[in-house]
């Protein structure tokens, strides 16, 4: 029996949630109540999860614990440490866009004419860009304003103002303007270098060195092409076979290496251990 790739499993669930997220307003105004909310705080039966960035704004700018958040933005800082960024290339519907987008762009300028070298400095640029932005928060704002620069949250309430609200919310031309330039650039801008929301799950994921991850096994290796097919394979442009440091950090465990890799040796596998 053919082992089903994980791209397949991974596309699918990004699909379904993506599409329940359109639904959910007219779901939850039609009475059904067991999922409920935005990427911001969502409700699922007695649980709920909280954007740890959202949170983390509250407890500085207040100065105080609030118990239940601390729980539910906790749950989703310990998905990461034991799973990686999942949510960014599992759930994350702007993910879903962005790599759709990406892929699109990647026929017109073929990925061979990306700058790999530029984009290595990713993450470090977007931790400079999240600690900027929260100074300006600290300084100058008693609301939690970086929960706007969530772009999950921008594309849930789109649908909340569309079905409820009955008109379009600005999200949609902020999203659609970067999708747009992650087109013309030929590069994920905003998942690679920008996104705040991303940094406080990679934080978390590298405090445990046996979570789930990218495992490289080099004496299995056969591809000789330069990129090599797990390399064009990652829509972020990492290597899969030298994760270490802010290439580490970056890698949200989406499988595209994994699958690409198959063909030429099986030398990456996603799995728990140190690596």
């Amino acid at each position: 029996m053919k082992k089903i790739d994980i791209h397949i499993w991974r596309r699918t669930l990004q699909t379904g949630v993506a599409v329940l997220f359109i639904l959910l307003p007219i779901l939850n105004a039609a009475g059904f109540k067991f999922i409920w909310g935005n990427f911001l705080n969502i409700h699922i039966g007695s649980l709920t999860f909280s954007d740890p960035l959202a949170v983390f704004q509250v407890i500085v700018k207040n100065q105080y614990l609030p118990t239940g958040l601390l729980i539910s933005a906790g749950m989703v800082l310990a998905i990461a440490f034991f799973l990686g960024i999942v949510f960014c290339s599992w759930i994350c519907p702007f993910g879903l866009l962005s790599e759709l987008v990406n892929r699109l762009s990647c026929r017109v300028w073929p990925r061979e004419s990306s700058n790999i070298k530029l984009q290595k400095s990713g993450f470090k640029v977007k931790t400079m860009i999240f600690c900027a932005g929260f100074l300006v928060f600290w300084i100058f704002f008693s609301s939690p304003v970086l929960n706007l620069m969530s772009l999950p949250f921008q594309y849930s309430n789109i649908f909340q103002y569309l079905f409820i609200q009955k008109h379009l919310s600005a999200g949609i031309w902020f999203i659609g303007s970067i999708l747009l330039a992650e087109f013309v650039f030929h590069t994920r801008l905003w998942c690679r270098w920008i996104c705040p929301q991303s940094v406080l799950l990679a934080v978390a994921k590298l405090f445990n060195p046996f979570r789930l991850k990218i495992i490289f096994e080099k004496k299995r290796c056969i591809g000789s092409k330069i990129p090599c097919p797990c390399q064009k394979a990652c829509s972020l442009d990492l290597d899969p076979r030298r994760l270490n440091g802010s290439s580490e950090a970056q890698c949200t465990n989406c499988g595209d290496c994994v699958d690409a890799c198959r063909k030429t040796g099986g030398a990456l596998g996603l799995r728990f251990g140190p690596g």
